[in-house]
């Protein structure tokens, strides 16, 4: 299969050098190329975008209006604005979307999720995640202050860098119903966006979540407590190899093209992902204004 691959980054470039080693056809579009003429030239089977959260929209919405199936690095934008329309115009089309939300494919957070479905605790009451890291070290020999994580035009901040957890507290506990939060800049780092953000989330199934996102912490640490009714799950994430990192990225892209192929359908919906952003939002106008927010 052949696909187009906009933007090089770091995770464009994961997602060529996966795609080539299952025996794809990758056809790059960098930052000067035009997509549009790109995809008019080259009759591909998707498009995976993977440049600044600013710009997704901008690529799905071309994409989808030359019919490509589109697998959209998360999180889907960075504003709700014209979500709706690509997510109409895909459905439209009948084509496939996809959301790289990968921690999804990781094995323990799919236990996890077979257990709760399972209702192996009972009534889920509450759960605690959490997900940190010193952002001045994520590239070495990059400047961290002209990443996208620190520059508010391209999207960053921890509320949208870090939407892995609000992701699988969504695919969890259903869709929430309640959003408050603190937001905090941290001018020691140097950088334009939130560097912390601790949210309080109330799901409409009765779950209260809080969730933590900073680029502060020097030692990296993810992972989440869920408490129930018969028990509890603990779920620690630990680094480990690179190639079982790469894990997830691989199941994500065999779920885009077995999707494709209407073998399965995909794991992170277009849908869902909406409803990600739309707790962003809320928690950026919920620290604004001091607020607790209702969905």
């Amino acid at each position: 299969m052949k696909f187009v691959i906009v933007g090089l980054g770091s995770i464009g470039k994961r997602h060529r050098k996966n795609l080539l080693s299952l025996g794809h056809q990758v056809i790059e579009c960098h930052r000067d190329d035009s997509l549009k003429k790109l995809l008019e030239k080259h009759k591909s089977d998707g498009v995976f975008i993977c440049n600044p959260t600013s710009l997704h929209l901008e690529s799905a919405m071309m994409a989808a209006k030359g019919g490509y199936n589109i697998f959209l690095e998360k999180p889907i934008s960075d504003k709700l604005e014209r979500v709706d329309e690509l997510l109409e115009l895909v459905k439209k089309k009948r084509l496939v979307l996809q959301v790289g939300y990968n921690l999804r494919f990781q094995s323990g957070l799919k236990n996890i999720k077979n257990q709760l479905d399972k209702k192996a605790i009972g009534k889920v009451y509450s759960a605690r995640i959490e997900v940190g890291s010193y952002l001045p070290d994520w590239r070495p020999g990059v400047d961290y202050k002209k990443n996208y994580s620190s520059r508010k035009d391209l999207g960053g901040g921890v509320l949208l860098d870090l939407s892995h957890e609000i992701d699988y507290a969504v695919w969890f506990f259903g869709q929430a119903k309640i959003v408050s939060a603190i937001v905090k800049y941290v001018p020691e780092l140097g950088i334009e966006t939130e560097a912390l953000a601790e949210l309080i989330v109330e799901f409409k199934s009765g779950v209260v979540a809080s969730i933590h996102l900073d680029y502060l912490q020097k030692e990296y640490r993810r992972g989440c407590q869920i408490f129930g009714e018969r028990g509890q799950f603990v779920w620690n994430y630990v680094h480990g190899t690179e190639e079982a990192r790469n894990e997830t990225f691989m199941a994500e892209i065999n779920n885009f093209i077995n999707s494709i192929k209407g073998r399965e359908k995909p794991l992170v919906t277009g849908k869902e992902a909406k409803h990600v952003l739309e707790i962003i939002v809320a928690a950026k106008k919920s620290a604004k204004l001091e607020q607790t927010i209702k969905l």
